[in-house]
């Protein structure tokens, strides 16, 4: 009985059903997980790939500071900057047509502005917002009534805790 089976029909058998069965503990036990990283909420990490080693000979003690200094590392999730500069842009200028348009106070207006700058809080700690600031001072500037100059764009940010 032995004798007739050849070893390619047993090594499909034995991979076919170690597949079987790690696809079931992961679904299992990390349905939550796999489901984020499958809808694009989650993003894989590895957090060995990109990083130095304690025996690394060219390691510095400089990087083992108790306060990490790169913002990856403070937090869990990375972000894309650049991206939610982007979105803020189009939302910016949407607002600022849409409350000249319906006539909103300038009070109004800048608590809108506000609002909408909550939703960005890396941008706020980033080197793009003076960037932002001055696209919300020349898209205001068309529109006199909600006129801001980029220092008070500024003020908004800060005023949003």
């Amino acid at each position: 009985m032995l004798n007739s089976i050849s070893w390619n029909s047993y090594l499909v058998a034995v991979v076919t059903l170690l597949v079987l069965w790690y696809l079931y503990t992961g679904f299992h036990y990390y349905s939550s997980e796999i489901k984020q990283i499958l809808s694009g909420r989650k993003k894989i990490g590895f957090p060995s790939l990109g990083k130095k080693t304690k025996n690394d000979s060219f390691h510095s003690s400089d990087l083992e500071d108790v306060n990490p200094t790169n913002l990856n590392e403070a937090f869990d999730e990375s972000f894309a900057t650049l991206d939610e500069v982007k979105e803020l842009s189009a939302r910016i200028t949407e607002a600022v047509s849409e409350s000249a348009e319906i006539r909103r106070s300038k009070e109004e207006f800048k608590n809108y502005i506000r609002l909408i700058f909550s939703d960005y809080p890396y941008v706020k700690i980033s080197s793009l917002r003076g960037n932002v600031n001055n696209l919300l001072a020349y898209q205001s500037k068309k529109h006199p009534e909600l006129r801001l100059t980029s220092q008070e764009a500024d003020h908004l940010w800060e005023e949003n805790n």
